[in-house]
């Protein structure tokens, strides 16, 4: 089946408009672009996959082009009630891990709390990468180069607006030096995968 977006019927309706306004009528207009072609059986497996997403926390390539139509539409048809949804927190005596988001090809979006003189981390990653967020609270980052020892530490607080990678082959730790609780937002690489965790121990 050939599917248009509500949206760009309109853009181009109204750009008929416009165009009659300025060139008077009986011009011709080309058919409304982008075009889709989707089968049903692929529109169904789509939308029921919008549906599952919210159980596993994926989130689909929807930024661009006929998913990103679709995933709109379907949202739009949500009925009040599932506006939201639940997901699960993980906790210990160091804080809260949460998972937020996890992408079918970009990693995954979390968040962690630590509080006050808690550490987090001692691992070190082969090859999956983060991308750390200090939202709330002071933190120092430590790292420590596996093959030489070599240390570099980094301190960060909410105020910084500041960006802080792991990198491959250092271990790496982050400790609450203030006062409340730290929140920190974390990007991965890579979704986490329990058999397969590339997050190997190590002291910093």
């Amino acid at each position: 089946m050939a599917l248009n977006y509500i949206d760009d019927v309109v853009k181009d309706l109204v750009a008929c408009i416009l165009g009659m306004e300025k060139r008077g009528s009986g011009v011709d207009y080309p058919a409304v672009q982008p075009l889709y072609e989707i089968t049903l059986k692929s529109l169904v497996e789509t939308l029921e996959g919008f549906r599952d997403d919210r159980k596993s926390l994926r989130v689909d390539q929807v930024g661009t082009g006929l998913k990103r139509a679709l995933y709109a539409t379907y949202i739009s048809y949500l009925d009040e009630e599932d506006f939201s949804y639940e997901i699960a927190s993980h906790s210990d005596e160091r804080g809260r891990f949460v998972e937020f988001v996890k992408t079918r090809d970009s990693g995954q979006i979390s968040y962690f709390t630590a509080g006050p003189g808690v550490s987090r981390g001692q691992h070190y990653h082969h090859t999956k990468t983060e991308k750390f967020l200090v939202v709330q609270g002071e933190a120092c980052f430590r790292f420590r180069q596996l093959h030489t020892d070599r240390m570099y530490e980094l301190k960060i607080s909410s105020d910084d607006y500041r960006v802080v990678e792991s990198i491959p082959g250092w271990a790496h730790d982050v400790t609450n030096t203030g006062e409340s609780e730290l929140i920190i937002l974390v990007w991965a690489s890579e979704v986490f995968d329990r058999n397969r965790p590339d997050t190997n121990p190590r002291e910093v």
